[in-house]
């Protein structure tokens, strides 16, 4: 008889919480999916759409670093985004006087509008989704959530050298 080859673990098994975050990486690529899908007939894109929201939730107006920290993303990713919502008319920039480096982006009338024709959309998306959760869990779900990102962003902030890390 053959000896049996000893199994190795799976990248799952591997280190500790490695199998949460590719539950949690898995499902938000499966939900983005989703409702870029959904988005698709407003002729926007998920971020599009966060990038919208995050104007509207800070006044109609920030910077781009501002955008990119409420986002999490790069200038440079916050960048392209506003090139393309701009071509639409949905934002505009506006360049600080005294620091051409400092861009303000403003959300528009038809920016505005596109936000309350696209957010309905993926708030019911949203509905659906999670309503295989008790309100309990969904509570539990957002506090681990939130808990974990706080985390994730200190240690991203401390990476980049950014202050009050």
């Amino acid at each position: 008889m053959k000896p049996q080859a000893k199994k190795q673990p799976t990248v799952e098994q591997q280190a500790e919480g490695m199998a949460e975050w590719l539950s949690l990486y898995r499902s938000q690529n499966a939900i983005f999916k989703l409702t870029e899908l959904a988005l698709l007939p407003h002729n926007l894109s998920l971020p599009q759409l966060h990038l919208l929201s995050v104007l509207k939730d800070g006044g109609d107006i920030l910077t781009t670093g501002e955008v990119g920290r409420a986002m999490v993303k790069s200038s440079q990713t916050i960048t392209g985004l506003v090139d393309r919502l701009e071509v639409q008319d949905l934002v505009e920039r506006k360049f600080e006087r005294r620091d051409r480096r400092k861009t303000w982006v403003r959300l528009t009338a038809k920016g505005q509008h596109k936000l309350e024709e696209a957010m309905p959309i993926a708030n019911r998306l949203a509905e659906e989704l999670f309503s295989v959760f008790t309100d309990a869990e969904r509570r539990d779900l957002q506090a681990k959530t939130e808990k974990l990102r706080t985390v994730a962003t200190k240690r991203l902030d401390k990476a980049l050298g950014r202050a009050d890390s």
